[in-house]
């Protein structure tokens, strides 16, 4: 094979691939957020902020709650969230255009 033959299987390799993880996006209010879990001391705490949350605030509240929802199930096979800052908690944007929400996981 060329190398140009080569380079070209390779860039359509990536492609597909991120495609493919564009997929499992999900939109929340028509809008796609990038939320960051952060885990905490205990496995079962964690904090997220959810950035860009000027766009929609009900989208990031919905994505924030969705990740730690995801979070708790992969981690420990459960729903159940205790809430220290859940996403109805929060009111409005900070000047960052994030929110911040925290909680644990209850086992």
């Amino acid at each position: 094979m060329s190398n140009f033959l080569i380079i070209s299987l390779f860039i359509l390799l990536l492609l597909g691939c991120s495609a493919r993880i564009s997929e499992n996006r999900v939109p929340f209010d028509g809008v796609l957020f990038n939320a960051k879990l952060k885990v905490g001391a205990s496995k079962k705490d964690f904090e997220i902020i959810v950035p860009r949350a000027h766009r929609s605030l009900f989208g990031a509240k919905e994505a924030g709650g969705y990740e730690a929802t995801i979070y708790c199930v992969n981690k420990f096979g459960t729903s159940d969230i205790i809430w220290d800052v859940s996403p109805d908690d929060v009111s409005k944007v900070t000047s960052n255009r994030s929110i911040f929400i925290k909680g644990r996981c209850r086992i």
